[in-house]
């Protein structure tokens, strides 16, 4: 994906909707460029889980393992463990920018930025709430006035672009199901553009 938006390192800002390291097939590959870039990123589901299991671990009280996955990004990032735990504990719910909002999930479409729970920025999908992935999503709803809203999170939904009257976007959700053999994507803020790499494989 580097490759393909012409990243400049040094020159380019690179943001993340978050879940860096679940469920892919390098964590400490991922662990490495963000390092090298200087990535920033919001905090999503994943991350969450993740943060607390390294802090049980690095406290001595027991790590429950709910999947495979998470044994397998544990086990690949134990020996920078510290180091990401302490990465992860500074990520915020959202970055608020004069041009945009990034947040990992979504927002609360009915009390706004401001009135959003730490569980819906990291998993809010529909609208009124419901179990599991069916149903309308929150961004269906209402939403205020807003910045151009990016997010993840919802590989069900697939690439999702909303545009005003004019042909701006106000909404773009960009997780294609990269992990599940779709694509991932990325947003060129200044040129409104969107790439997509495919992915290499099926690994979840």
């Amino acid at each position: 994906m580097l490759d393909s938006v012409n990243y400049i390192a040094g020159s380019d800002r690179l943001l993340l909707t978050g879940d860096a390291f679940a469920r892919g097939p390098d964590p400490m590959g991922v662990w490495e460029i963000l390092q090298e870039t200087e990535a920033e990123m919001v905090l999503g589901n994943h991350d969450a889980k993740l943060l607390e299991k390294l802090q049980c671990g690095l406290t001595g009280q027991p790590v429950i393992i709910n999947n495979p996955d998470q044994r397998y990004t544990l086990d690949h990032l134990d020996p920078v463990s510290e180091v990401v735990l302490a990465w992860l504990t500074g990520i915020p719910l959202y970055i608020l920018e004069d041009t945009f909002l990034l947040v990992h999930a979504g927002i609360n479409p009915e009390k706004g930025l401001e009135g959003t729970s730490r569980e819906e920025f990291i998993a809010i999908r529909t609208w009124p709430p419901a179990e599991g992935l069916e149903g309308l999503r929150w961004h269906d709803a209402q939403i205020p006035d807003h910045q151009t809203i990016i997010f993840g999170h919802d590989a069900p939904s697939g690439l999702v672009v909303k545009r005003r009257g004019d042909g701006s976007p106000y909404l773009i959700g960009l997780d294609s199901g990269c992990v599940y053999g779709g694509h991932l994507s990325a947003y060129i803020l200044e040129d409104e553009r969107i790439v997509q790499v495919k992915s290499k494989d099926a690994y979840f």
